[in-house]
């Protein structure tokens, strides 16, 4: 029987998986340390830098990890389209040192797009090959929860002309990289709600006893929020894995200050 080959997942960055997340896996960021979203910025600033991504750290980090073995790029989908012609310029550089090379395209946004690249990760951790490390990232895409509270709206959609007058704010729910918001203007309301709506959807889905349940929140400037709704996490829905971070710069450019999300998965290896 043929020695497993060593796998390394490749992540856009875009997805603003937690730093925590990263660590003791086989698993890079692309750019490998994107600025975070800690410190408010005003909405008219942020949307001065909303642009895709490049396509050159993806091809950088899986090019550098193909010195090691074959190479998994997971792609987020941040409503831009994500970086153009990422993964056929990955798949040419990971090629070219003899490895092989797989895309899972999630067409998904944050954690939606970051958990089947931990769980791939941790197939690869196991000593998976490539063929298994893609299924399990893959496999994961329909078992992901996420819901969130948006303050601007019509940051997440460039094409709408709800920015005309004020938009108000709301709690979303993500259809791949859509969103779609139920109106709450007021912030506790919204608050409210969000962790009422993550309570019943977890609560519902404990009782057809699908694993441990691993829990993530990411905010751009709202960490007060998003460390309260980890908090509730532990200790009313006894999550075993917790974590939080801001998200990337880049992701806050279309979610706009203010934003924070909280996003699970059932793990059954746990």
């Amino acid at each position: 029987m043929a020695a497993a080959r060593f796998v390394t997942v490749v992540l856009d960055a875009a997805a603003s998986l937690p730093g925590a997340l990263l660590a003791g896996r086989p698993l890079r960021l692309a750019p490998a340390d994107p600025p975070r979203m800690l410190a408010f910025e005003s909405v008219s600033r942020l949307s001065l830098d909303a642009f895709p991504a490049e396509p050159g750290p993806v091809v950088e980090a899986c090019r550098d990890a193909a010195e090691t073995g074959d190479v998994l790029y997971v792609s987020a989908d941040d409503g831009h389209g994500g970086p153009p012609g990422a993964a056929e310029l990955a798949r040419a550089a990971v090629e070219a040192y003899g490895r092989r090379f797989a895309h899972l395209a999630t067409g998904s946004l944050l954690l939606k797009a970051g958990w089947p690249a931990v769980i791939a990760a941790e197939a690869a951790a196991r000593g998976e090959t490539l063929d298994t490390v893609l299924e399990a990232g893959r496999s994961t895409l329909a078992n992901i929860g996420m819901l969130g509270v948006i303050d601007h709206p019509e940051m997440a959609n460039p094409n709408s002309t709800s920015g005309l007058v004020a938009p108000p704010r709301g709690v979303a729910r993500w259809d791949g990289s859509r969103i779609v918001v139920a109106p709450r203007p007021q912030r506790d309301a919204a608050l409210g709600m969000l962790r009422d709506l993550f309570t019943s959807a977890v609560t519902r889905e404990a009782a057809e006893g699908r694993g441990a349940l691993r829990v993530a929140v990411v905010h751009a400037s709202a960490a007060a929020a998003a460390e309260a709704l980890g908090l509730w996490a532990e200790r009313r829905l006894r999550a075993t894995e917790m974590t939080t971070d801001a998200v990337t710069r880049h992701a806050a450019t279309r979610l706009g200050p203010g934003f924070v999300a909280v996003s699970w998965v059932w793990d059954a290896h746990r």
